[in-house]
């Protein structure tokens, strides 16, 4: 073999790159691995790879972070483990990134009738939603996607986004910019809408117009639903937190809580702040559960009124030991709703139009929930040393730095 054709075999990049991620090795211990050999993923045919620009970190990646106390988290990953036992995975759902190849399905060829700026292409601005639905079911079939009895999330049942890149099916991919165009939204912003969407898909299913509402939990989802609840319309806010309340409760006050709450020694003064201003029922209108704690749950059907709603997308890290579903439900007529992600895709049309009209200015009030600093994979230990902590509510990583 002649010189010149070594040098160029030589000189050749690698079929398969290996890049940076952050993986759950074992479930029954706490902590990631930052893992630098793991093969970047290639698109199959109807998927797009995106390299991921920021991503965040949601309350599901911490209980992953602490699965070693958090039985229900392990369950979850265990859900689809076959005969082989768990395979390690990429951590991490909630990112934004550019498009970097398309798979033979999403060519241009495949889209002759659609218009240029819906088309999927190479350096497209995006984010995604990383619940896979199955499209077989009867949930898929009627509209419910987003709670298909088959649902696979990446980053929880499936390699996610804390990494260099990450593949995603095309019908899952959102456009946010052609071109790489952010001028809708910086990339720190970007990385949260998932995490935004929960909170629209809440307030949404309450139709809040005209009602009083008290929200359980004021972290990243409690401090979103306060604002929403605001813009779109609520009478009266309660807003309840037990840690970090100075930061919190002044966040909660500016997007619009009527009274917030320091729940950490007791609800006592929640109980009857509820009973003097909701004195035409025996409670509040609709009840947001954010928090996922036990003592948020009795909290809930506390406050509801007679014929109210509350909404829980908190979750416990184990299952509740008892619950007087006679007296907390039944008697009282309460309607009970469980969220799950988001509405594929009715919620996401609903979020980006609200960010692109720019009314609320709820940039600036998505801005104000996250970290000052961004930081890369290799300062996970800190960053979720900080999380666990308190001292931070939400924080975004950037995958593409400290490679």
């Amino acid at each position: 073999m002649s010189t010149s054709v070594t040098a160029a075999i030589k000189s050749q990049e690698p079929l398969t790159k290996s890049m940076k991620c952050l993986v759950k090795e074992d479930l029954d211990k706490d902590g990631l691995s930052l893992r630098t050999d793991i093969a970047q993923p290639e698109p199959k045919y109807d998927e797009v790879k995106i390299k991921v620009l920021a991503t965040s970190v949601c309350g599901t990646d911490k209980s992953i972070f602490n699965s070693g106390s958090s039985e229900g988290i392990r369950k979850e990953m265990k859900r689809y483990v076959g005969p082989e036992g768990y395979k390690p995975i990429v951590v991490g759902h909630e990112f934004c990134g550019v498009i970097e190849e398309t798979g033979q399905g999403v060519k241009r060829d495949n889209w002759k009738d659609v218009p240029d700026h819906l088309v999927l292409e190479k350096g497209d601005y995006v984010t995604a939603e990383m619940h896979l639905s199955c499209g077989h079911c009867m949930l898929c079939k009627t509209g419910n996607e987003h709670i298909c009895m088959n649902v696979k999330v990446k980053g929880v049942h499936l390699d996610g986004c804390f990494a260099h890149s990450v593949v995603v099916p095309y019908k899952n991919v959102i456009l946010l910019g052609k071109n790489g165009d952010q001028s809708l939204l910086p990339p720190r912003l970007g990385a949260m809408l998932d995490a935004f969407g929960n909170a629209v898909h809440t307030v949404q299913e309450a139709d809040v117009r005209g009602k009083s509402v008290a929200i359980l939990g004021a972290g990243p989802l409690g401090l979103m639903a306060t604002f929403l609840c605001r813009d779109f319309g609520a009478s009266r806010i309660y807003l309840t937190e037990a840690a970090d309340i100075d930061r919190r409760f002044k966040l909660g006050q500016e997007f619009g809580a009527s009274e917030c709450f320091d729940i950490s020694k007791g609800s006592d003064v929640l109980y009857r702040s509820v009973e003097k201003h909701e004195i035409s029922s025996n409670g509040v209108d609709v009840v947001i559960e954010m928090s996922g704690s036990p003592s948020a749950y009795t909290d809930a059907f506390r406050i509801v009124r007679n014929g109210g709603i509350v909404l829980l997308l908190g979750i416990t890290r184990k299952p509740l030991s008892e619950f007087d579903i006679a007296n907390a439900v039944i008697w009282k007529g309460v309607t009970v709703k469980g969220i799950f992600g988001r509405k594929m895709f009715d919620t996401w049309e609903t979020m980006l139009r609200l960010l692109r009209s720019d009314r609320f200015d709820l940039k600036n009030r998505l801005s104000q929930i996250i970290g000052s600093r961004d930081y890369t994979l290799n300062e996970y230990q800190e960053a979720f040393a900080h999380l666990s902590k308190g001292t931070e509510m939400k924080l975004v990583f950037e995958p593409q730095k400290g490679v």
